[in-house]
């Protein structure tokens, strides 16, 4: 093995690492290894003057090999790999001992074993290190254009920002128009400003943006990765209208689905289920495009052979086609943004609060929709059971959300914005109705955000009452619902009688699984889509040019989403604006001499990045495809397949530092 310069470098992290190891024992431990010509610690690696010193004794040494000990390599192993490589040395032959994670934070408690345990993990790596080869750094050019995928509030405001920003976008949204959940709110907290009146306007703005281009009543079917290009399969659903459509809204009048006698009715995805649409629809007044849409899977003229033509004899500009096909599409783009959203959460199996089985329990989204003086009870909060205005109202939060651990039916996270939904809605039934009765159980209420813990103080100025329990039963007791609670304030049995109950439901990440699955993203154990890093990089995705914004990435209210749209807007304008990306060179490669073709490792790739030539009977990788995750070396039965820099001498190496006793003769 040729000799090296290896350059230990410990970081004390402002005490984070230096409070629980002891950095000159681990200083000293590194110095004696073999290769090492200096170990060295300062107060932050990570600083400008951190940065130079590690640069300056790069060049000054002719290190070529450097280990840096201090936090996750997901925080600044790239930083610390460009810092080395603007200072002459292969960015490759740099490694991060983790001893913060690793050590002084998860042995917090044992200092001496922390230095212990944090003197082994920097041998290991400069052992690695000293069996590390250079390798060549590739570029490949970024394909212009970005493509959102969901048209909300967060996909809305991404879209306008990179198109103003002079980027082609492509807003792709799968309902038949843009909006979101936001334009079911009726209200925002805690200004309670009009919803649609915030949203409106920047529906309009997207909608008319030069260089945005909406597809609506449109799916991903399929992506595909190329150096710096993602290809996108979309689909458009027929809506059976065409362009031509004037909006005179005849064809729904005329509609003879959903009216009383009609055998087929359907439920408003608009109104959450609360009243029933036609076949022929525009899902809400300020629904862009304007365009009306035909709903085959409840259209007699689908349903029963041609039976129906009335919404084509009425329409006076000839806009109804039945014979409009799906039609696939392929985008090409450089980068993507994930803002497919929020579905609420069915509390149909949490049985005891009669939710499904009872017409007047209803969800606070359901609730939101009886408020819109446009929706189902023209802004009266009614019982749905036979409209009369309900009087007493009591609210359940929690539902569906930070639940029993290994319980499949409810999610242990907090949906965060439930609590300030209910105060919302409280407050607004109140100013409406001062004599309606509004009870609020909570476990625990969070009003975490600016202006919120005084909105809240608000609702109780109104005469909102606040129990502190959740309800054991949700049950009839003739023209009323008995709530059964235990108000753990005052350790009494309560038995509310109500009209409607409300249930605050959680946020579900929407059913997007064969998208993630396409763009190869992970998700959280929660379901939603996984951030690069949640504190330094939460709108990066593990993919290069794949972004996340909203509450495809995790439960936030309206002002956190755009937020978040906003940065990951910015993120995907850096990304393309470099023109080029620097492609991964920690990937698979063969050994030809030891493949045999079995075609293993082909089955396993989650990115399409190998597979067997059969010219050749020899597995080739796609360089530009490969994350090199390393499950091909796992299944490969004669190691004809290894990533770079995870050799087989580089990782015993590392096991023999890291447990020399426990290694055989």
């Amino acid at each position: 093995m040729t000799e090296r310069k290896v350059g230990v470098f410990i970081c004390h992290c402002g005490g984070n690492i230096s409070d629980v190891v002891d950095v000159k024992a681990v200083r000293e431990d590194a110095a004696k290894r073999e290769d090492v010509v200096l170990a060295t610690d300062f107060r932050f690696m990570c600083s400008n003057e951190g940065q130079e010193r590690l640069q300056k004794e790069i060049r000054d040494r002719g290190l070529d090999g450097v280990v840096v000990a201090c936090c996750t390599p997901k925080m600044y192993e790239d930083l610390f790999r460009g810092q080395a490589g603007e200072a002459g040395m292969n960015p490759y032959l740099l490694e991060i001992a983790n001893i913060r994670e690793q050590c002084s934070y998860a042995h917090r408690h044992e200092p001496a074993k922390a230095t212990e345990k944090a003197k082994l993990l920097v041998g290991a790596q400069v052992e690695k290190v000293r069996r590390l080869r250079p390798l060549d750094v590739k570029t490949a050019a970024i394909q212009p254009g970005v493509a959102v995928i969901g048209g909300g509030i967060a996909g809305i405001h991404a879209s306008i920002l990179l198109g103003s920003l002079g980027h082609k976008v492509t807003l792709i949204e799968k309902s038949p128009t843009i909006g979101g959940n936001m334009a079911r709110t009726v209200k925002t907290f805690p200004t309670d400003d009009c919803a649609m009146c915030t949203l409106s306007p920047k529906m309009n703005e997207a909608y008319n943006h030069p260089n945005v281009d909406l597809l609506t009543y449109a799916e991903v079917v399929d992506a595909r990765r190329s150096p710096g290009k993602f290809t996108l399969t979309v689909e458009k659903k027929p809506r059976y209208v065409t362009d031509a459509c004037i909006g005179c809204n005849r064809c729904t009048e005329k509609c003879p689905i959903s009216t009383a006698k009609s055998p087929i009715q359907v439920d408003s995805e608009w109104d959450a289920g609360l009243q029933r649409r036609k076949a022929i629809y525009l899902p809400f007044p300020q629904a862009l495009p304007q365009l009306w849409t035909i709903d085959a899977d409840h259209c007699f003229y689908f349903q029963r052979d041609g039976a129906c033509r009335i919404c084509a004899k009425v329409c006076p500009a000839n806009a109804i086609d039945y014979t409009m096909k799906p039609e696939r599409v392929d985008i090409e783009v450089g980068a993507v943004i994930v803002a497919t959203g929020f579905r609420e959460y069915d509390p149909t199996p949490l049985r005891h609060l009669a939710y499904g089985r009872h017409p007047n329990v209803v969800t606070q989204m359901q609730a939101a929709r009886m408020l819109d003086s446009m929706g189902p009870t023209h802004g009266s909060v009614a019982r749905p059971s036979d409209g009369k205005p309900a009087d007493t109202i009591v609210m359940v939060q929690c539902v569906g959300s930070r639940g029993a651990p290994g319980d499949p039916s409810v999610h242990e996270y907090c949906s965060r914005v439930c609590c300030m939904v209910a105060v919302k809605h409280a407050q607004l039934i109140k100013k409406a109705r001062p004599d309606t009765e509004v009870y609020i159980l909570y476990n625990d209420l969070r009003a975490y955000g600016k202006g919120f813990e005084e909105y809240y103080a608000h609702s109780m100025e109104l005469g909102v009452k606040y129990v502190r329990g959740l309800p054991g039963s949700v049950r009839p007791q003739g023209e009323k619902l008995l709530v059964d609670v235990d108000d753990m304030l005052t350790g009494r049995r309560l038995r509310i009688p109500a009209d409607l109950v409300v249930l605050s439901a959680a946020l579900e990440p929407s059913p997007v699984d064969d998208l993630l699955a396409a763009l190869h993203l992970d998700k959280t154990p929660d379901g939603f889509v996984k951030e690069y890093h949640a504190k330094i990089n939460p709108t990066e995705t593990q993919v290069k040019g794949v972004f996340v914004a909203g509450c495809a990435q995790g439960p936030k209210d309206i002002t956190d989403t755009i937020a978040q749209a906003g940065a990951a807007a910015m993120s995907a304008a850096v990304f393309l604006g470099s023109g080029e990306m620097t492609l991964n060179p920690l990937i698979a490669e063969i050994d030809p001499a030891l493949c045999r073709a079995c075609d293993r490792c082909t089955e396993v790739c989650e990115f399409d990045a190998v597979h067997v030539d059969p010219g050749r009977l020899l597995a080739v990788v796609d360089e530009t495809a490969c994350e090199g995750c390393g499950k091909c070396t796992v299944v490969c039965p004669t190691g004809a397949i290894t990533v770079r820099q995870f050799k087989r001498p580089q990782i015993v190496a590392s096991i023999d530092a890291l447990a020399p006793l426990a290694v055989a003769p």
